[in-house]
């Protein structure tokens, strides 16, 4: 679905943050206790808010264990425990850099990044959660890949572009450009522009300068999903989609153009 070549162009800083913050979880904001073995022997064991770890262990046998008590020893501040053996690290980043191949979408390989974590489950272990639903980047949308395509593929025309728009109050909080090829893989992403495109006043204003900008640079629009930052929270954690839409109303609008 997202193109191999994907074009990143025109992002403005301030609304791919945004953007970012609503839909993915970084691990890399989370308060994480890391603890590397080499052969079972801990090298480190750290917390990344620099206080001292309580209970650390000096050897490791069992990962799984070992990850979980950490946990309950230090849940008041920590988000999740990692303990990895360094060799099986090494390899499973050595592993993915090489399965990468140029004709391939982009989402196929990381997706790939992410699943071949299980191939190490008892080297590389998270608590709470297993490590491929913990590390990295995670979407925080409510809904699966699966649900997310085809979605795609009942909403989206091939060759046109989706317009995204979530609001705080009077200003566009962000905003994303997608443009589909005519095998509905994103081939181009972007956002409002604040220097080319007026982001301040009414929703309906504000879109329809945003809908412009967009048929100006990628081609034609074919469906804008508007929201107040509020409904875009309570639509994205909410299971079901079809009901958070029915009650959100206006504060939620997805139109064809």
């Amino acid at each position: 679905m997202l193109h191999g070549d994907v074009l990143m162009a025109d992002l403005d800083v301030d609304q791919w943050r945004n953007a970012q913050n609503l839909i993915l979880k970084s691990a890399k904001e989370a308060r994480r206790l890391i603890v590397m073995l080499e052969k079972g022997e801990v090298v480190k064991c750290r917390h990344t808010t620099g206080r001292a770890v309580a209970n650390p262990p000096s050897r490791i046998e069992d990962l799984s264990s070992a990850a979980k008590a950490l946990y309950e020893a230090n849940k008041d501040d920590t988000d999740f425990v990692l303990v990895m053996e360094r060799d099986a690290a090494d390899e499973y980043f050595a592993n993915f850099q090489n399965s990468w191949q140029a004709d391939e979408d982009l989402d196929v390989y990381v997706r790939r990044t992410y699943a071949s974590l299980d191939e190490h489950a008892d080297t590389i272990v998270t608590y709470p959660g297993p490590a491929r639903e913990t590390l990295g980047l995670q979407w925080q949308v409510g809904a699966s890949y699966e649900d997310i395509e085809a979605a795609v593929r009942a909403l989206v025309d091939p060759g046109s572009t989706v317009v995204l728009a979530v609001h705080d109050g009077e200003k566009l909080w962000t905003s994303l450009i997608l443009s589909f090829d005519a095998d509905l893989k994103v081939v181009s992403i972007g956002t409002a522009d604040p220097s080319l495109v007026e982001i301040v006043g009414s929703r309906t204003d504000v879109v329809e300068r945003l809908v412009r900008f967009a048929d100006a640079r990628e081609g034609k629009v074919g469906l804008v999903a508007d929201a107040t930052l509020d409904a875009a929270k309570e639509f994205l954690s909410a299971p079901d989609k079809g009901a958070a839409r029915a009650r959100l109303g206006d504060s939620f609008m997805v139109s064809e153009r």
